[in-house]
C-alpha cells in the first residue's frame, strides 16, 4: 500500500534524490582536449596521403569509435543529466560529417594538405560542440 506524505514529507523525499550534475573531471576533460586535437590531425594526415586500404578503412572506423565511445561514455556515467536534443543532434553531425574527410580516404584520392584539413575540421568541430555541450553545467 502506499503510503501518503504531506508536503513536508514530499520536499524531503525529493531532497533525499540523487543530483544529476556532476561536473566533468579534469581527466575527462584532458581525453576530451586530446581527442579533439587527435581526429583533425589523424583524418587530414590519412586523407593527405596515399596508403593501404586497410589503414584508410582503419583510420575511418577509429574516428568512429572515437565519437561514438564518447557518447556511450556521457550515457554510462552516473549522476549525469540526460541527453539534450542539441546535444544528440551535434554528436549525430559530428558523425553525419565523417563522409567529408571520409571520401577522400576510402577512394584513395589523396587531397592538398589545406583541404585535408579543412574536410577533417567539419566533424571535429561537431566533436567540439558536442564535448562542450556535455561540459557547461
Amino acid at each position: 500500500m502506499a503510503r501518503q506524505l504531506d508536503a513536508a514529507g514530499q520536499l524531503e523525499v525529493i531532497a533525499g534524490a540523487p543530483r544529476l550534475n556532476k561536473p566533468a573531471g579534469a581527466g575527462e576533460r584532458v581525453l576530451g582536449v586530446f581527442s579533439v586535437g587527435l581526429l583533425p590531425a589523424g583524418l587530414a594526415a590519412v586523407s593527405a596521403h596515399s596508403i593501404p586500404t586497410a589503414v584508410r578503412v582503419l583510420a575511418l572506423v577509429a574516428a568512429l569509435t572515437l565519437m561514438t565511445g564518447w557518447y556511450w561514455f556521457h550515457l554510462r556515467a552516473t549522476r549525469r543529466r540526460p541527453h539534450t536534443a542539441t546535444e544528440n543532434a551535434a554528436v549525430v553531425f559530428a558523425m553525419m560529417m565523417l563522409g567529408a574527410p571520409g571520401s577522400k580516404i576510402l577512394w584513395d584520392n589523396p587531397a592538398p594538405l589545406g583541404g585535408s584539413l579543412i574536410a577533417a575540421a567539419l566533424p571535429t568541430v561537431g566533436l567540439l560542440v558536442y564535448l562542450v555541450l556535455r561540459w557547461r553545467r
